[in-house]
């Protein structure tokens, strides 16, 4: 859920605009319903054969990773594809970001089309605009490009998968279900061409993927944090808002041995720092993170403030950051709502 929920608010306006059509009790919400079966509890993730497409109202797979060249020059990348499925047409819109550390400069875009429904498959094979995404169980290769900026990555999985929540699935209290899992330390190495000039890259990506009948989620309010410390160890954090009352909290700890324990909200902290206003939309986003998970302190800082994709509405911010405190690492943050 990347997201906390992974579910991302870049599709809420997409899906108000169709709300009455998959809502419980209208004619083409039982239509939508019979192509497109909701997500149930008794369904939990088993893969690699849930790496692919389902018939899921919505579906998205999240990349998102940091990059350095040999010379230690630092990247954050993100890629992500959303599908919202109804009555036999898939919308699909896809994000690509890349913050380039030395430049203080952050890049993106945003692409939406409608593509024909497709049966279910085992595999990732996903492609829209000149961006695609490809591989199974692990392994990965993806193709970005914006502005001068041309990525291309083979990523491979260093432990295995981490089921979400309860063994990989979530009702929401508020309405609506996800399935969600995540491979949250993967190696990637590739090439990044800036305005012609070829580097190699190497560094660790994150992937999320989540399916379901996600309900009233896109109403919410979210804060998501995906922490790859140095010593082999991956912490997902997130809280949930509604109407800014915070209502879930919660995450994953994974150890460097691979083994991962769900977190409870008694166990996760999460405290805003600051603050930072972007000069594009006017939202005020907090300047740093201040995280407590069971018994550490952690401080996650932004590389660079302004990583807000502010083209389209909903806006949100999702960008690099570094780890100090009682570790050190990288991390991704997402966060939405907070330009409303």
């Amino acid at each position: 859920m990347r997201h906390p929920f992974s579910i991302r608010r870049a599709l809420a306006s997409i899906l108000r605009s169709v709300a009455a059509a998959i809502s419980p009790g209208s004619g083409q919400g039982e239509r939508a319903g019979a192509e497109a079966a909701p997500a149930r509890s008794d369904a939990r993730v088993v893969l690699p054969r849930d790496d692919g497409a389902h018939q899921a109202r919505i579906e998205w797979w999240y990349w998102t990773g940091h990059l350095r060249t040999g010379a230690e020059r630092w990247f954050g990348f993100e890629l992500v594809f959303f599908e919202v499925r109804l009555l036999g047409t898939t919308l699909q819109v896809t994000h690509h970001a890349l913050t380039d550390v030395q430049d203080s400069s952050f890049h993106f875009r945003i692409e939406r089309g409608l593509k024909a429904e497709q049966p279910p498959a085992r595999a990732i094979d996903l492609s829209h605009a000149g961006l695609w995404a490809r591989g199974a169980d692990g392994r990965d290769s993806l193709h970005g490009q914006v502005d001068d900026y041309q990525l291309e990555l083979a990523l491979a999985a260093r432990k295995a998968p981490v089921l979400q929540h309860d063994r990989g699935y979530i009702d929401y209290p508020f309405g609506g279900s996800t399935h969600y899992y995540s491979r949250e330390r993967m190696d990637a190495r590739g090439g990044l061409r800036i305005a012609g000039q070829e580097l190699p890259v190497t560094g660790s990506a994150w992937f999320d993927h989540q399916w379901g009948d996600m309900g009233n989620v896109f109403e919410q309010s979210w804060d998501w944090f995906g922490i790859q410390l140095d010593d082999d160890r991956e912490i997902m954090a997130f809280r949930m808002r509604v109407h800014g009352e915070e209502k879930l909290r919660g995450g994953s700890y994974t150890a460097a041995d691979g083994h991962t324990l769900r977190l409870g909200p008694e166990e996760v902290s999460i405290t805003p720092v600051g603050s930072w206003r972007s000069p594009h939309s006017g939202c005020a986003y907090p300047r740093q993170w201040s995280l407590r998970i069971k018994d550490q302190d952690l401080l996650l800082t932004p590389v660079l403030e302004d990583q807000e994709l502010w083209s389209s509405l909903p806006r949100y911010w999702e960008g690099a950051a570094v780890v100090s405190g009682a570790a050190t690492g990288r991390a991704f943050i997402e966060l939405n709502s907070y330009g409303r």
